[in-house]
């Protein structure tokens, strides 16, 4: 039991890594590199500098009743961060920070994710993946019963426009409330936060079994979910089931929407999705 505390305050207003890749990267708060068999519980880490916890080529590692915690406009300060690394359990966390509440890097397998509350913040993401030639694929990736409050994103896969060949499979998305999230279910294939891609070469990046069932709560922008899978590499066997995400805005009805895809339904559909 112990609390970590970055004191970030000063380095946020320098951090520019997103923009500079000339940048000098700032410490991470907790770093678990080739730990293996391990549980970490019971810490509070307050306002990283960068990352408040990575993981990297671990094995059969638990981390459970952590307190995370950053405020929402606090650059690059991902809750947890994780890559190359198997049979990760995360469950029973506060997670409130300025990036991702957690991120699921390259080589991730066998992720299970439960009981996290997370806002602010912009959600819990895998990837972006196809950055880099030869990522290793990502696969077994399990997210459920969780809640979001207040944040940028819900649940979300990202992919590099003009990127190598990759994958991510077999990743469950599943009873989630989004409580006034901005985009509560975003599957993005043309991921280029900083406007310096080539949108007109897709990602090669192959997405394959994925499943958004039972999510359920409130959007702020009117397109709720946003399924946009590869022209080139079309995600295959995405199954979407239950969900009813009511827009709280003024601009009309809430949408959905999907491409290049042919989505397998059940269950609700609010708001239903129109694909292209």
């Amino acid at each position: 039991m112990g609390t970590l505390d970055g004191q970030g305050q000063k380095a946020w207003t320098i951090n520019n890594c997103a923009a500079n890749p000339n940048c000098k990267m700032l410490p991470v708060s907790l770093k678990f590199n080739f730990v293996n068999n391990t549980m970490i519980r019971n810490v509070t880490s307050l306002n990283s500098k960068n990352f408040h916890i990575s993981i990297f080529q671990s094995y059969d590692l638990t981390l459970e009743n952590l307190n995370i915690s950053a405020p929402g406009d606090s650059a690059n300060t991902d809750g947890i961060h994780m890559g190359d690394s198997t049979r990760i359990r995360i469950t029973d966390i506060v997670i409130a920070t300025g990036d991702d509440c957690i991120s699921v890097g390259p080589g991730t397998c066998n992720l299970h994710v439960t009981k996290v509350v997370c806002g602010p913040g912009h959600g819990i993401s895998v990837g972006s993946l196809g950055k880099y030639p030869g990522e290793a694929e990502v696969n077994g990736v399990f997210v459920r019963n969780n809640t979001f409050i207040n944040t940028q994103n819900g649940v979300r896969i990202k992919t590099w426009p003009s990127s190598p060949a990759g994958a991510a499979s077999n990743i469950v998305f599943e009873d989630l409330i989004m409580n006034d999230v901005y985009n509560p279910v975003i599957l993005d294939q043309e991921y280029c936060p900083h406007l310096k891609c080539d949108k007109e070469d897709p990602s090669l990046v192959k997405l394959s079994n994925i499943m958004f069932d039972n999510i359920r709560g409130t959007s702020l922008s009117q397109v709720a979910v946003i399924n946009a899978c590869s022209r080139r590499a079309p995600c295959e066997n995405l199954k979407i089931g239950n969900i009813n995400l009511q827009y709280t805005g003024m601009e009309g009805p809430a949408q959905s929407t999907c491409s290049n895809v042919k989505p397998i339904f059940s269950g609700l559909q609010i708001p239903p999705i129109i694909c292209t």
